[in-house]
């Protein structure tokens, strides 16, 4: 039976930056897709505020519930859960916030999305509560924002292309764009949160994490497929003349366990996460700069300093992420088939992360019966697969053949 809720929908963190981006972008979808939403957060003068907002968007938001939640305080997240179907979190740092939200989702049967980049919060959460979370049937789904819907979705949209029955591997190449022509534009495109994410990562200790997660990752494909990420290397493009620089964030994880969860990524699967540079001059520049920036995330007072150059939550001004852009673009092969594909969209960190959020609410919520039954610490690509790529399509973020 399914569960009786005050809302269909709370986003914790709502007078964020992202949250409120994202309750925006929600206000406007309700038009369409009628729901009932709730906003969270400490702060009830800001909630209040931010109502107003919505109300000015959509005349129907005047039911939008004003909810007070605070991480230090488990009982009113409880209370939280307990009155929805689904949470969405932008409440970050998640290794630091994180865990309350994900238990009380459990204990009070709602859904969970969040938009981390921290693989080892995913590691955490599915070593905690992926057991329970499938025991209550409740999905728990991790980095639904540019980390990293459009990487495992656009391998889910590529690999779907090819031969399942042939070993498959799969090349992502990243790259962003901004017309801004400042020399930070190029800087601004990467969210505070990515940029943190990829400075976390930047640290022994992290790499030996992420190698043992593969390891477990490969462990879990079900009937004894082979899934594992390419060897770290450069690569150069051949049918572009451009090159690739390893860029080991947590996509690499996500994908992957999109590939141990479903087999028509083939009996081995191989997946490859990079940087496209279109010359030598800039692959060298950022072999460089990538060499500097990884020593000094080393120590604490540069890594300090690195961390200090942009803030999870602080994103640019909207004429900054109106210039903003993105491009993901894949190579997949099998023995006898190569496709190439892209997914591109807008500014990444934080416009085209509210619409990624947003629509993956909506599809666990709408299409909730035509989605696989599957709980616990799942993917979006698992969760959702075809149903979120057509949201997605409807809602700016291109799917194709090139």
């Amino acid at each position: 039976m399914e569960k009786e809720t005050k809302y269909d929908i709370v986003i914790f963190g709502a007078t964020g930056f992202t949250g409120d981006l994202t309750a925006k972008y929600l206000a406007t979808r309700m038009k369409e897709e009628p729901f009932r939403l709730g906003i969270a957060g400490r702060d009830e003068v800001k909630l209040a505020t931010l109502k107003k907002t919505l109300v000015a968007i959509n005349p129907d938001c005047n039911e939008v519930g004003l909810i007070r939640a605070d991480i230090k305080d488990y009982a009113s997240l409880l209370k939280m859960t307990k009155e929805t179907k689904l949470i969405i979190t932008t409440v970050g740092p998640y290794l630091k916030y994180g865990d309350p939200v994900v238990k009380a989702c459990v204990e009070g049967g709602a859904d969970y999305l969040d938009l981390t980049g921290e693989g080892g919060f995913v590691n955490h959460v599915t070593n905690f509560y992926d057991k329970k979370a499938k025991e209550n049937k409740v999905k728990i789904l991790n980095c639904c924002g540019f980390d990293s819907i459009p990487a495992d979705l656009g391998t889910y949209f590529t690999v779907k292309q090819l031969p399942s029955n042939e070993p498959i591997e799969v090349e992502c190449f990243v790259s962003f764009s901004s017309s801004n022509p400042s020399p930070l534009g190029q800087f601004n495109s990467v969210s505070g949160g990515t940029w943190h994410s990829a400075i976390g990562f930047m640290n022994l200790a992290e790499l030996e994490r992420q190698k043992s997660s593969y390891a477990r990752i490969a462990a879990s494909a079900t009937n004894d497929r082979s899934v594992n990420p390419i060897p770290i290397q450069f690569r150069l493009r051949e049918e572009t003349k451009t090159y690739g620089a390893p860029l080991p964030f947590v996509d690499i994880e996500v994908v992957l366990r999109s590939a141990a969860g479903i087999e028509a990524y083939g009996p081995q699967f191989s997946y490859g996460h990079y940087a496209g540079i279109n010359s030598t001059p800039f692959l060298l520049g950022g072999v460089l700069g990538m060499g500097l920036v990884f020593s000094l995330a080393q120590f604490e007072p540069t890594r300090n300093l690195l961390l200090s150059l942009r803030q999870p939550g602080d994103g640019p001004d909207k004429e900054q992420r109106e210039s903003n852009s993105f491009t993901l673009s894949f190579v997949g092969k099998s023995k006898t088939k190569t496709v190439r594909t892209e997914v591109t969209g807008g500014d990444p960190g934080y416009g085209d992360t509210s619409k990624m959020l947003g629509e993956s609410a909506l599809c666990l919520i709408h299409d909730r019966k035509e989605l696989p039954e599957k709980y616990g610490v799942i993917t979006p690509a698992i969760a959702m697969g075809d149903k979120l790529i057509s949201r997605l399509q409807k809602a700016g973020i291109r799917f194709r053949n090139v």
